[in-house]
């Protein structure tokens, strides 16, 4: 049996990016800070990448400082460079993403309304699994 889980609290370190596969997939990254111990200087800094409804949430609701629990799976991408060598480059694959500070702490700019957890904007029956 395999189990591979990963739960994050962090902030993003700025704000996501957003992009669209050939076959018009949304995928949005972005990057937490993740504080490992009681002082401030060990942080570690966590690749994010969220796809389909869950990444529109992201593109529209998360900025810069915002603090989010994260809930996903551990992903190890491994390429080769232009001369041969081999890379790899760990990151989350987001199944959840979830505010940590109040709503009313949280306000979208645009609105001025209190920003909602994902969770509310999309039925939790909808299909939300990465493309490949």
């Amino acid at each position: 049996m395999n189990y591979n889980k990963v739960v994050l609290v962090g902030r993003l370190t700025r704000d996501p990016e957003a992009r669209q596969t050939t076959n018009g997939t949304l995928v949005v990254n972005f990057t937490l800070a993740v504080n490992r111990g009681i002082r401030n200087d060990d942080v570690d800094f966590i690749r994010i990448v969220t796809f389909n409804k869950l990444a529109e949430f992201v593109q529209n609701y998360l900025t810069k400082g915002r603090l989010v629990l994260v809930e996903g799976k551990l992903r190890i991408n491994r390429w080769q460079t232009s001369d041969g060598q081999n890379r790899s480059t760990p990151e989350i694959w987001a199944d959840q993403v979830v505010f940590m500070e109040k709503k009313s702490d949280v306000i979208n700019e645009s609105t001025d309304e209190s920003v909602v957890e994902y969770d509310e904007l999309f039925d939790e029956n909808d299909n939300d699994e990465p493309p490949f």
